[in-house]
């Protein structure tokens, strides 16, 4: 458990790290005043006991002698004494609650953000292997575990260790025979239950990851496919399935209230139990007297009183800990990367490859999946200037978008080099290239905001160019379809775009590539839910839009293939035809492809 925790630390840093020390401060000054107030409540037992009389031996009275207090004490300072003590105790742990709550929400809460921030920087291909759902339980789910159910827990058992061990120190001192007694007994019954219950909470914990991933795939499942839910009339399914995982969940939270908190009864009955054999005890063995005994049997339940809900808690708390540690061990090695990765350096300079593009060059280019043996893209080599606009075709399965993955810089190539304006293209001057990109995914996400909050993705409502969102939507032919809508651009789209057609959202997407203006515009079959005039007019009008720019596309279509520059030709992850239309024409596995592909006649 221990080295468990450890990782917890390493995980945090130094503000985090501050506002734990500065919190357990505080904590160490609420157990003083914890320890002052049992001794005062033992004082005053004992003022009581005594006739109401000073004997001049309690602790309060030595402290006033110490402090050179001249006054007699009375039953009416020290009671207003151990009620001002009291109330400051209980005010001190109030805001200790506080303190640790927020500290544990707060720090949670940046957790997540830079888990999050991690997950979105990370290289593209583990999102092509990863389940969303997986990403989102991680964020979602078990981090909160983590700050709440580990770390907020370990705070206050650090608390209440702050308190124990001077507390019971102090009282051996004291009275050594009863506090031992009082320390065997609690010490000993809780230290036994959390051992036989330990293994167990680990067993429910790491139960609880399991379950709670499998509710997050039901939800993303059920909402991915809800069409065909509806069409084949599977609501029953899903929602017995969740409804399953839910009772699962339910069943591992009361068998861990319970293990964690029926110790407190069954202590109780122990503690009076024991007091009753002492009394007995004293009286009959050792010849107390009815005062002697009043006193140590007071003494006893006072200790009690303070030592049970501490050890209570401590106990409580370590349950906590014990079933939700599993939550730490399944996100430590994310949440120890998003540091490193947070600490990263990136080159800044927006202009490392120049304020303009001009040429890409690349050279012997190959990659291939991991989990595959066969090279997707082998040896490609070839230039583009800036201003060439270049089709790339293919049959399907022959690396066309795996290709434009990697000028994206979504992924990296296993081997061969990329550059750009005469330099290599690194991961830490990569976003300099990307500065100078415009992408056209095939699919489109659109978010459920604005149309214009779309174009201008990732930019907030205040720093919209309205006029620049309107001469795009003109631009990608957009102007009939926004003009009739009641809110125009403030039209919300709705989630994934489901209120617009297939070849809406793409001309919404085209729209978003070119709202930022760049110099390298590259589509990924961004077209293909157009029809073949408007299409035309699109290619058209991104020409016009930046006659400089550089095109890339990847196309089907032998009318489209014909507007461009320069033809790429890929056949099973090779460069089969680097060149103009006419040149490619000689080529007989080109002339196959787009008979086979568009059902044209033989070239």
């Amino acid at each position: 458990m221990f080295s468990q925790l450890k990782k917890l630390f390493k995980i945090l840093n130094t503000e985090q790290k501050t506002r734990f020390f500065t919190l357990s401060l505080l904590m160490t000054i609420t157990g003083i005043f914890e320890i002052i107030s049992v001794i005062s409540l033992v004082e005053f037992v004992s003022f009581l006991s005594s006739g109401l009389t000073n004997n001049g031996y309690g602790a309060i009275t030595k402290f006033l002698d110490f402090i050179n207090y001249d006054k007699t004490l009375t039953l009416h300072n020290l009671s207003f004494f151990i009620i001002a003590i009291l109330v400051i105790t209980a005010c001190l742990n109030l805001y200790n609650i506080i303190l640790t709550a927020k500290f544990s929400s707060k720090t949670g809460g940046e957790l997540e953000s830079k888990l999050f921030n991690y997950y979105l920087k990370r290289d593209y291909i583990h999102h092509l292997n990863s389940n969303s759902s997986n990403l989102l339980n991680n964020i979602f789910e078990l981090v909160p575990r983590v700050s709440n159910f580990v770390l907020a827990p370990l705070m206050l058992i650090f608390s209440k260790i702050i308190f124990l061990v001077p507390f019971l120190i102090g009282l051996s001192i004291f009275k050594p025979e009863i506090t031992l007694i009082a320390l065997i007994i609690f010490l000993s019954l809780y230290f036994i239950l959390f051992k036989l219950f330990k293994n167990k909470l680990t067993y429910l914990g790491t139960t609880q990851n399991l379950i709670t991933k499998e509710k997050f795939i039901t939800l993303q499942e059920g909402f991915g496919s809800i069409r065909e839910i509806k069409i084949f009339n599977k609501f029953n399914i899903f929602r017995v399935n969740y409804f399953n995982l839910y009772n699962r969940l339910v069943k591992i939270e009361v068998l861990r209230e319970i293990i964690g908190k029926f110790p407190r009864y069954f202590v109780e009955v122990i503690t009076f139990i024991t007091s009753i054999i002492l009394i007995l005890y004293l009286n009959k063995n050792l010849n107390f007297t009815f005062e002697k005994v009043i006193i140590s049997i007071s003494f006893f339940l006072i200790c009690a009183y303070k030592i049970i809900p501490a050890f209570q808690q401590v106990y409580y708390l370590m349950t906590h800990l014990k079933n939700h540690l599993p939550a730490l061990d399944e996100i430590y090695d994310d949440l120890s990367n998003s540091v490193s990765f947070e600490n990263g350096k990136f080159i800044a300079q927006k202009e490392f490859f120049g304020k303009k593009f001009k040429k890409i060059e690349i050279k012997n280019l190959n990659f291939n999946y991991q989990k595959r043996k066969y090279r997707v893209l082998e040896d490609i080599s070839l230039e583009i200037k800036d201003g060439e606009k270049v089709a790339i075709t293919g049959l399907s399965g022959s690396g066309k978008t795996t290709f434009i993955h990697i000028l994206l810089g979504l992924i990296k190539q296993s081997n061969g080099k990329i550059l750009v304006n005469n330099k290599e293209l690194k991961n830490s001057n990569l976003h300099c290239w990307q500065e100078f990109i415009g992408f056209v995914p095939q699919s489109i996400y659109l978010t459920d905001k604005s149309i214009k909050a779309n174009i201008a993705f990732g930019i907030t409502e205040e720093e919209i160019n309205e006029t620049k969102v309107s001469e795009l939507v003109s631009l990608t032919k957009l102007s009939n379809l926004v003009h009739g809508l009641p809110d125009k651009e403030n039209t919300k789209i709705g989630e994934r775009g489901v209120q617009f057609s297939g070849g809406q959202q793409q001309r919404i997407g085209i729209a978003r590539a070119l709202y930022k203006n760049p110099e390298v515009i590259i589509l990924d079959e961004a077209t293909n839910s157009l029809d073949i005039l408007t299409e035309h007019e699109i290619i058209d009008s991104l020409v016009k839009f930046n006659k400089n720019a550089t095109i890339f596309m990847i196309t089907h279509r032998l009318e489209v293939i014909k507007k461009f520059d320069k033809i790429i030709f890929l056949e099973n992850g090779k460069l089969e035809g680097f060149g103009s239309f006419k040149d490619l024409s000689k080529n007989k596995n080109f002339r196959n492809m787009l008979n086979l592909n568009f059902n044209e006649t033989k070239i």
